[in-house]
């Protein structure tokens, strides 16, 4: 019997760890998921039945893809959603949340669920992407035009900073969002604005690929030609990353209204390569349209360089999910808990 079965009035926690984790129990540690928990005002056994008893695993399921883990649900989605109840529980305020994770690694699909969950528990909640600022199609072509992998967007430097505050802003003092909505799959996979997304939310969410990374400080950029990437950076390469700090600095606005910021991390910078090739062939076949070849090859290449992948990994953020290239949970806690880790041979 499943240790979800609605039958089951309370749940053994080792059962319930060993059981739904997969094989790997002993790097999903209980102890610094509990300590989330208290964070988040929930012993362990409380917190499981209290989402056992609206729905558990089949809250919101059809907008999971197919072979969801229990893992994904129970080590990440649930801890997000149980962010979620706090922010309704404890204030009249608008709550923003930050979700911070590297490209394809399934943020769009939980911030679907996260909205679907929601709005079957009467929670009013919205998920935009820093992806929907990225600047009109022209303008975007512009600003894009000399970076060295000849990108057409991704970049810092690629979003509308002022529109990203003001859309902020008039949210927290009006309770009225309005955002644009880019689709990626326009001008041949180059993307551009296709309308407006409007909404009356409590918590607003916005999620992005480097969201939260901050502009290093001149000790800690040190050489940048000397990160060991394969191959090795580029003089062009080295010399936009200086720009890229720059940049990056017109983002601490933003990065400090986030009232909390959970980082989905993976086990190895590597994983997000393997992600964006299945992503982007996912929306080849569904909209007959993405970035593909040399294009594809050369936004990889981006997520590998144009930051150091020491900040990437080092988000500062509340809670942290470590996952496999499978996706697989095997780690979620405090960020203050976070176990070290060995260094990685840099690539993709």
């Amino acid at each position: 019997m499943s240790p979800f079965s609605e039958s089951k009035q309370v749940v053994n926690e080792s059962y319930f760890f060993s059981s739904n984790f997969g094989d790997n129990e002993s790097t999903f540690s209980s102890n610094s998921f509990k300590l989330l928990l208290k964070d988040l005002n929930f012993e362990c056994n409380d917190w499981i039945n209290y989402w056992k008893a609206r729905g558990g695993e089949k809250l919101a399921f059809n907008y999971w893809s197919n072979g969801i883990r229990p893992d994904w649900i129970w080590g990440l989605a649930f801890p997000l959603l149980t962010e979620i109840k706090n922010a309704f529980d404890k204030t009249n305020e608008k709550f923003l949340l930050g979700i911070s994770a590297l490209p394809g690694c399934g943020k769009s699909t939980l911030g679907k669920w996260l909205e679907a969950a929601s709005s079957e528990l009467n929670w009013p909640i919205k998920v935009v992407s820093l992806d929907d600022f990225y600047l009109p199609g022209r303008l975007l072509d512009k600003e894009m035009s000399d970076n060295p992998w000849g990108v057409p967007r991704g970049l810092p430097g690629s979003h509308s900073i002022e529109l990203l505050n003001e859309t902020i802003d008039i949210w927290k003092t009006t309770g009225n969002l309005k955002a644009p909505q880019f689709d990626k799959a326009l001008r041949g996979g180059r993307g551009d604005r296709s309308g407006w997304i409007t909404a009356n939310p409590k918590v607003l969410i916005i999620e992005g690929w480097f969201l939260g990374c901050k502009s290093l400080n001149t000790s800690q950029k040190g050489d940048f030609s000397i990160e060991k990437l394969n191959p090795i950076l580029s003089i062009q390469e080295v010399n936009y990353r200086e720009r890229v700090q720059q940049l990056l600095e017109e983002y601490t606005s933003i990065w400090q209204q986030f009232e909390r910021v959970w980082h989905i991390k993976p086990d190895k910078f590597s994983n997000t390569g393997e992600w964006k090739i299945g992503q982007e062939n996912e929306m080849y076949k569904s909209r007959g349209s993405s970035l593909r070849g040399k294009a594809l090859s050369s936004f990889l290449r981006m997520i590998q360089a144009a930051i150091p992948q020491e900040s990437l990994m080092n988000i500062q953020c509340d809670a942290l999910v470590k996952i496999s290239q499978s996706r697989q949970v095997l780690w979620t806690g405090r960020k203050e808990d976070e176990p070290l880790e060995r260094p990685e041979t840099r690539s993709l």
